[in-house]
């Protein structure tokens, strides 16, 4: 969390220790300050005249305020804040919250809130105020929202949605796709959780993206060194693809995972008979297995090759069109 008061205003009670003599009548911040904090009344009480004087000086009064439950309550961030809005003005105050607001605004919409919405509108209102009086910077302010149940149920789209997106491609490119259920898994853990103490635990793409590898890696374990240096199955699958987006006439973005040929890794994978151990099935084994299939019985590829048999038969016999 961020200590630091905002630019422009600087620590009223550090400034007024730094005159041990000055006139206390004339400092009227400090007056204001007591005047409108109900937990500084007391002090107002005792420092102030049947007159109206004052019978201490502004750094006496100061150094009353700095010992006061409220000072420590608050905390030095949060109470010069407070103060600076009675010695620097109510325009001062109201500019620095509304300079949060803008921040909090263009943050909350980052991460996918919706900002028309009412109880989303109001809680990013009053968030604008604390965190300007705190000194919040913006990672905090990120997890304080996340750290509020009501609200953080309501985020969609966003800088997470996006995350979710890639890793979806990601998925993809490792042989499967993402089900709703992992989609809404995996945005909640980029999202995390805000413990009581205040500590965020989320999960990185990063990791997510491990444990995809590490999981293809148990599935295909001949890949598991390609994995591990950032190749996918889309890469380690190249001939195999190739040989069938030509046989079957497609394209290879036509993929589909969960094809009967690429289910399972039917069509890249293959039992050696000699060790019994899952090996990658080169392409001349891979195109054996497509030509066996139906669909490609109905392929341009297999009309040709059986007109080919044909001719060739006929020209055996000596009986080929002339």
């Amino acid at each position: 969390m961020a200590t630091n008061l905002i630019d422009g205003g600087g620590d009223p009670f550090a400034e007024s220790t730094t005159s041990t003599t000055s006139s206390p009548s004339m400092t009227t911040w400090i007056v204001s300050l007591l005047k409108n904090v109900p937990e500084l009344k007391n002090i107002y009480d005792s420092v102030r005249n049947p007159d109206g004087s004052f019978n201490r000086t502004a750094a006496a009064i100061v150094d009353m305020i700095t010992s006061s439950s409220w000072y420590l309550e608050k905390g030095p961030t949060v109470a010069a804040n407070i103060a600076g809005r009675y010695k620097f003005g109510e325009k001062f105050y109201q500019d620095k919250v509304s300079q949060y607001k803008v921040t909090i605004s263009s943050l909350a919409t980052q991460i996918g809130l919706d900002l028309t919405d009412p109880s989303v509108a109001a809680y990013l209102e009053s968030l604008a105020e604390t965190s300007y009086l705190n000194a919040w910077d913006e990672d905090y302010i990120e997890n304080t929202i996340i750290g509020n149940k009501d609200i953080v149920g309501k985020i969609a789209g966003g800088v997470y949605e996006s995350a979710v997106q890639d890793l979806a491609e990601y998925g993809n490119l490792m042989g499967f796709t993402l089900s709703e259920n992992t989609i809404k898994d995996y945005q909640r853990r980029l999202i995390g959780e805000v413990t009581e103490g205040g500590l965020r635990t989320r999960a990185t793409p990063e990791q997510i993206k491990k444990e995809i590898r590490d999981k293809q890696a148990l599935l295909y374990p001949m890949f598991a060194d390609d994995f591990a240096v950032g190749r996918t199955l889309w890469d380690v699958t190249s001939s195999q693809r190739k040989v069938w987006a030509n046989l079957l006439e497609k394209s290879e973005d036509d993929l589909d995972w969960n094809d009967p040929l690429w289910k399972d890794g039917k069509i890249f994978t293959m039992v050696d008979e000699k060790t019994g151990k899952i090996v990658a099935r080169p392409a001349w084994d891979a195109e054996k297995l497509i030509k066996k299939t139906d669909e490609w019985q109905y392929t341009e590829n297999a009309t040709r090759l059986y007109e080919g048999y044909g001719i060739g038969m006929l020209n055996k016999f000596g009986m080929a069109a002339i």
